[in-house]
């Protein structure tokens, strides 16, 4: 038996984290014949060019990367003409994030997640030792409202996934500045753009157009979806270059692996690939829903590339649906750890891959 407890050494608030839990997960080469569509990933492999222009590189991994991810930055300012001082870039935006909770949280402060947020946000937030307060969401939306009435003289950080992870809604410019204007100047606003490359309407912003309007706005994105790099861990952030560099501070040296770095700033020019993704997004997330509706369950309106699905368990069992789909090899994202029982979710893979998982939803529910 143990005779000392390291709990004792911890914050209070580590021992109320819940373990993030990923998508599940199987080694496709092993599994070459499963449908994964658990974790929002690109059904689009990078371009063979891309990749015939990175492979060398694992040869000079004896030497460490560029520590300030300088040809990358370069081109995300370019791409997205961003001043490039005011970008920070990560081990994937989940990086990113925990940076930005070390440094703008203290012990016994406050952070305002979403009801139905990215599970991550808690993560974060208890282990730098804050509080976490959740804000009621309004018809599985971020309430802009119900943040507000959170807010307290403790607050000092809120999270808006925006699209929201899992449910796939958004908030539109016009409300998203109506609450940034009301929100206190002491206290950071992070807006987490892990599916903003997917959105064309034009009530939408990123945020990054809001940067230099409000000084207390951090913009992150991600190069795991639309790009097609989740294996690489690539994700940045754009702020004000007061909140930037102290974001320098805490950033770990060297955590953007050489690979990384190269291959993200070559994908950033392949618009062609970018428009690809788009498109076949777009046509998938207006086809989806409307299939899945037909066969009796409910799905909903989605603003990125995954679609949120509900079964009425008074007519089906969620639990078999799933297991079924299991059987027969295809994966989807089981929401209970959102406090979503009755959902679950389902991204948008190729379309071999969605056809063959609306076939089998439609047998699992008719056997």
């Amino acid at each position: 038996m143990p005779d000392f407890s390291f709990e004792n050494l911890i914050k209070p608030s580590i021992s109320k984290i819940e373990k993030y839990i990923p998508g599940e997960s199987l080694d496709l080469n092993k599994n070459p014949k499963v449908v994964k569509l658990s974790s929002n990933e690109s059904p689009f492999a990078i371009p063979k060019k891309v990749y015939n222009k990175t492979q060398k590189l694992i040869l000079s991994s004896n030497f460490y990367p560029d520590g300030d991810s300088n040809d990358l930055k370069e081109q995300l300012s370019k791409t997205f003409k961003l001043n490039y001082k005011n970008i920070v870039c990560g081990n994937g935006s989940d990086d990113i994030l925990s940076i930005i909770a070390q440094t703008f949280s203290k012990e016994g402060s406050e952070v305002i997640c979403s009801e139905y947020g990215f599970t991550y946000y808690p993560i974060i937030a208890k282990a730098a030792g804050c509080k976490v307060v959740t804000a009621k969401s309004q018809d599985l939306k971020v309430s802009c409202d119900n943040m507000l009435k959170c807010i307290t003289k403790r607050t000092r950080i809120i999270f808006i996934a925006n699209p929201n992870n899992p449910t796939g809604t958004i908030i539109f410019k016009d409300e998203l500045e109506r609450f940034l204007k009301k929100v206190p100047k002491n206290i950071i606003v992070v807006l987490d753009g892990a599916y903003s490359e997917f959105i064309t309407d034009k009530k939408y912003t990123d945020g990054i157009d809001l940067i230099n309007k409000y000084q207390n706005l951090i913009v992150t994105r991600t190069f795991s979806k639309i790009f097609a790099l989740a294996g690489l861990r690539l994700g940045w952030g754009y702020s004000n270059q007061r909140i930037i560099n102290l974001l320098e501070k805490i950033r770990g040296p060297f955590n953007v692996n050489k690979l990384a770095q190269s291959v993200g700033t070559l994908m950033l020019k392949e618009k062609k690939f970018l428009q690809r993704s788009i498109s076949h997004n777009d046509r998938w997330r207006k086809i989806l829903p409307n299939k899945i509706n037909q066969l009796g369950l409910k799905s909903y309106e989605t603003f990125a590339n995954f679609v949120l699905i509900k079964v009425d368990q008074k007519k089906n069992s969620k639990k078999k649906i799933l297991a079924f789909l299991k059987k027969k090899k295809i994966i989807v994202r089981d929401l209970n750890n959102y406090g979503l029982n009755d959902f679950f979710r389902v991204s948008i893979g190729s379309s071999k891959d969605l056809k063959k998982f609306l076939t089998e939803l439609k047998n699992s529910i008719t056997v």
